[in-house]
């Protein structure tokens, strides 16, 4: 809920506090909030050119480094992030 009231805002403090909600190990059955966290983050994101680009780098990470069901919210994320803006180096990921 809280990601689709700050959507295209580009709040800074909303994006670290999703981030924040994805650092957690939990089992993949309880992790569903986690990946509502990750398609916040490119919502919250799509505002503003340099949210975008950090945003794309913190999905890159989690795409690297997280859990199986962040992982699977993250080529949907990306396409939030990049809704009406393509960019190839989106498509090349």
């Amino acid at each position: 809920v809280e990601s689709m009231a700050f959507a295209n805002s580009g709040d800074v403090l909303h994006v670290q506090k999703m981030l924040h909600a994805c650092t957690e190990h939990l089992e993949e059955s309880e992790a569903t909030h986690q990946a509502v966290a990750v398609l916040g983050i490119g919502m919250i994101a799509m505002g503003e050119e340099v949210g975008a680009e950090m945003a794309l780098r913190s999905l890159d990470h989690i795409l690297q480094y997280g859990e199986l069901p962040l992982r699977r919210a993250v080529p949907v994320a990306l396409a939030i992030l990049h809704l009406s803006n393509p960019k190839v180096m989106v498509i090349d990921t």
